[in-house]
């Protein structure tokens, strides 16, 4: 589409103003002139029709002769646009006066002096009567409607050329700003493509030079991204390569410390046991408790260390809120019946849909309820309260314990961090993955009578 916030649009509009503005300027010049001109012209030719009847009606006046003035009256009548004729003699007598029948609404008139040019007695006969020189006058009133037609024509024909000349300029501009545009909407295209990934597009640059030599600049600047391209993802191979051995590394080094206390109590607990044949009950069960708690410590740090390196991949299913809402409350109460449910998903709410992996979320937010749990002094002091904001379903997860440090709240989610003596710090930064899978977000906050609060955020999909 084109328009006014476009290349063509704007120099076609300037055009059509700019070369509209100078044939319309011209042509009402020109047409001014020439009507003017033809007005003249159409005076002159009944100014001469007088002079020419007043010639030819000097033997008439000079002998009195009627029939004479008549004959010459009614020749002039078969002109056109003469309307009526008027010969007059000595003191404006009048000889003869004709007209014709119809209403004249705009005319003009044309006079001429009957002057004596014959023999010299006709000369003496005007001097004894005292006539001089000037025998009478010839008056024609003529109609003023050709001339109006003929302006009429005039101006159909001006209109005609006007538009004939502002458009056909009008329309060679356009086509010469659609030669400019055209390689540009291509140029834009071209962009786009390369935006999406596609580096094999080339540009073709239209029939003007500039636009071809435009074009083969960007085709050098393609194949100099594409030979770019290739060395970036060589070293970032590279560079990921080497951050996936570093990772390894790391954790490599933090599961061999956090397994080493765990072994380190094992094994003395092992010695105590062999070592001691006589050992008593108590101490002998209190030692194997001790073997058993580890056991089960390491074997949970190497599952939460297996599904964080691990992840698998979301599957997401659309579901009701109200559903969804469901579903996990009653999964909390399950992890312990004291904690305080609550459900504020308003009626209107409840229909809504999400694309949610129930699973991955179930796991999420049950390892928000445990942290609370282990945080809190008692369960009767956790509450899960579910409720809906304009685009989020948001579940609100508090404890009663002693909060947690602002400043250290985004490292939280750090792999291996912990503030439990026993924790694998593995718990929150799967609920980060998970959050952020779903598009969703973390909120954390401290509560103002003491303890933490967590909200995980899901986006809704059918908001307006």
């Amino acid at each position: 589409k084109t328009g006014l916030n476009s290349i063509q649009g704007r120099l076609t509009a300037i055009a059509f103003l700019f070369i509209v503005g100078t044939v319309v300027t011209i042509t009402i010049v020109s047409y001014r002139f020439t009507v003017e001109f033809e007005r003249q012209r159409f005076h002159d030719h009944f100014n001469l029709l007088a002079t020419y009847m007043a010639n030819n009606a000097e033997l008439g006046v000079l002998i009195g002769n009627k029939e004479i003035l008549d004959r010459l009256t009614n020749s002039m009548l078969q002109l056109r646009d003469v309307h009526s004729v008027t010969i007059r003699g000595h003191a404006d007598k009048v000889l003869t006066h004709k007209s014709k029948t119809e209403d004249l609404l705009r005319h003009g008139s044309a006079s001429a002096p009957v002057m004596s040019h014959l023999i010299d007695d006709a000369v003496l006969f005007q001097q004894q009567h005292g006539l001089g020189k000037q025998l009478g006058e010839v008056e024609i009133i003529y109609s003023l409607s050709g001339l109006f037609e003929l302006q009429k024509t005039l101006a159909k024909k001006y209109i005609f050329i006007s538009l004939f000349l502002s458009l056909a300029p009008i329309l060679m501009y356009w086509m010469l700003s659609r030669a400019i545009n055209a390689p540009l909407k291509q140029l834009v295209k071209l962009a786009r493509q390369v935006s999406r990934g596609n580096m094999d597009v080339r540009a073709s640059g239209g029939t003007l030079q500039e636009t071809r030599t435009l074009a083969f600049a960007i085709n050098e600047m393609l194949e100099s991204l594409a030979s770019k391209r290739c060395e970036i993802q060589q070293a970032n191979i590279s560079m990921a390569r080497q951050q996936v051995l570093a990772e390894v590394g790391k954790f490599s080094m933090i599961m061999a410390h956090e397994i080493k206390n765990p072994l380190a109590v094992i094994k003395g607990s092992m010695d105590i046991l062999t070592k001691n044949e006589n050992l008593a009950p108590e101490l002998k069960a209190r030692m194997t408790g001790y073997v058993y708690d580890e056991v089960q410590r390491m074997n949970k740090l190497v599952e939460d260390f297996l599904v964080f390196s691990r992840p698998s991949e979301p599957d997401f299913k659309l579901i009701t809120v109200d559903l969804l809402v469901s579903k996990m409350l009653q999964q909390v109460i399950l992890v312990d019946s004291a904690i305080i449910v609550n459900n504020q998903i308003q009626p209107e709410d409840k229909e809504q849909k999400l694309e949610c992996d129930i699973v991955q979320f179930e796991r999420a937010l049950l390892n928000v309820v445990r942290n609370a749990i282990e945080a809190s002094k008692e369960v009767r002091g956790i509450s899960v309260l579910a409720f809906c904001t304009d685009i989020y379903l948001n579940f609100q997860v508090c404890d009663s314990g002693s909060g947690f440090d602002l400043a250290k709240a985004e490292s939280m989610f750090e792999p291996f961090v912990s503030t439990k003596s026993k924790g694998t710090g593995l718990g929150l930064a799967l609920v980060k993955d998970v959050i952020k899978a779903h598009k969703g977000a973390v909120a954390i906050n401290n509560l103002p009578g003491g303890g933490a609060c967590f909200i995980l955020k899901l986006p809704l999909t059918n908001v307006d």
